[in-house]
């Protein structure tokens, strides 16, 4: 009986190690799926970090590195990776995936600077068509093409944590699909807009490069 007992308990210790190990390899291979190697967080200007590797591979797709303090921050978007990076100081604090402007509607490069931040923003150009009671008779509308229907009301869509960097260009909150899929902005997933917005500020420098 002794022996089953002690049977049952080798079994049930290897399930978990087969368990653990299993999500471990699963967390891992999101991150590489989201272009991120060994040391996914490593730049020009920072050395192998082994608690930013373990907060990379936890969040799979983005990483913020809350030891990075002080310095100069600077916006550094990669349209042919669809990444942007956040540096303090030149040290990198943060990598976020981004889907910015698609074909017809590219994102321009340059060097710009935040012109404005705004926690609840709304387009004027982009979104649906909804009844005074509030039912969407038109989605993923423009208002320069298409006409609204009898009695309904334009709603903007939805971009919170919204910073201007270049004229109607702006950095916010919103869907990302890994691929440009926006009319020209940046999108960055909502819990990485709310940590870019945070540590950002009017005047940061932005650079978009291919």
């Amino acid at each position: 009986m002794q022996k089953r007992s002690s049977l049952l308990k080798k079994c049930s210790f290897a399930g978990v190690l087969l368990l653990g190990g299993s999500l471990l390899l699963s967390s891992i291979a999101q991150a590489v799926d989201y272009g991120y190697g060994p040391n996914p967080y490593t730049s020009r200007q920072q050395s192998y970090n082994p608690y930013a590797r373990q907060q990379a591979t936890r969040n799979g797709s983005a990483f913020w590195r809350s030891d990075v303090l002080g310095g100069t921050p600077h916006i550094k978007i990669v349209l042919s990776e669809q990444k942007a990076y956040f540096y303090k100081g030149g040290r990198l604090a943060g990598v976020s995936p981004v889907s910015s402007g698609k074909p017809g509607h590219r994102t321009p490069t340059g060097n710009f600077r935040i012109s404005q931040k705004k926690l609840n923003h709304r387009s004027t150009l982009y979104g649906h068509y909804v009844s005074p009671r509030g039912y969407v008779l038109r989605s993923n509308v423009n208002v320069r093409r298409h006409r609204r229907p009898a009695g309904a009301i334009f709603r903007g869509a939805s971009m919170d944590y919204m910073m201007r960097f270049n004229g109607a260009y702006t950095i916010h909150a919103g869907h990302v699909p890994g691929y440009p899929a926006s009319h020209g902005c940046v999108r960055l997933p909502w819990h990485m807009a709310q940590i870019f917005f945070r540590h950002a500020s009017v005047g940061t420098r932005v650079s978009v490069v291919h």
